[in-house]
């Protein structure tokens, strides 16, 4: 029982681990800090200065004008490098998902077909590169910024963010299930 317990913790603990402790990894890689210390001296509205990569209803041609119009050009290369490491991330958070679903799934004794519990995860991923690739391009475009495919990628932006939460909740459900399934039963 005690080590069902702390297989289920480690399950439950990696892919947070693994998505904060990468994103600080890229934040000070980056020098994404003064990106955040520009738009926190330029922007006034606090939502204007959330990362475009975090906003669940996306974002439009304005927002990304506003977000980006806020830095100078050192801050600019710093929040490409952060588009850069962030293509490389990916790998990384979505390693986790795909080990703590896996693993669960393998506790459960296999009870369906791994692509159900795989495909948020390559649908995340997939959403990430996709919102990050367009974001760069736009980027090296900037100001000249090209409203079509900044659709685009705030729709990516969208459906990686639910994709995300659709992976870890997932993880979380089927440990939960396998903790259940598999705890002791007391004789009567």
């Amino acid at each position: 029982m005690g080590t069902l317990i702390l297989r289920s913790i480690v399950l439950l603990l990696l892919p947070p681990v693994v998505f904060l402790g990468g994103g600080y990894l890229m934040q000070k890689l980056s020098e994404h800090d003064q990106v955040s210390q520009q738009q926190h001296d330029k922007i006034e509205a606090a939502k204007d200065r959330k990362g475009l990569g975090l906003r669940i209803t996306g974002y439009d041609l304005a927002a990304v004008k506003t977000f980006w119009g806020a830095l100078d050009p050192k801050a600019l290369a710093a929040e490409r490098r952060m588009l850069e490491l962030d293509l490389i991330f990916p790998f990384f958070y979505g390693s986790a998902f795909a080990a703590v679903l896996l693993c669960a799934w393998v506790g459960l004794g296999r009870p369906f077909s791994p692509v159900w519990i795989m495909a948020p995860v390559i649908i995340n991923v997939v959403a990430d590169w996709t919102e990050n690739l367009i974001q760069l391009s736009q980027l090296r475009l900037f100001p000249a910024l090209q409203p079509g495919w900044i659709q685009i990628a705030s729709l990516a932006t969208i459906v990686k963010i639910t994709f995300f939460s659709v992976s870890y909740l997932f993880g979380v459900g089927l440990v939960v299930w396998m903790v259940f399934r598999n705890w002791p039963r007391s004789s009567a």
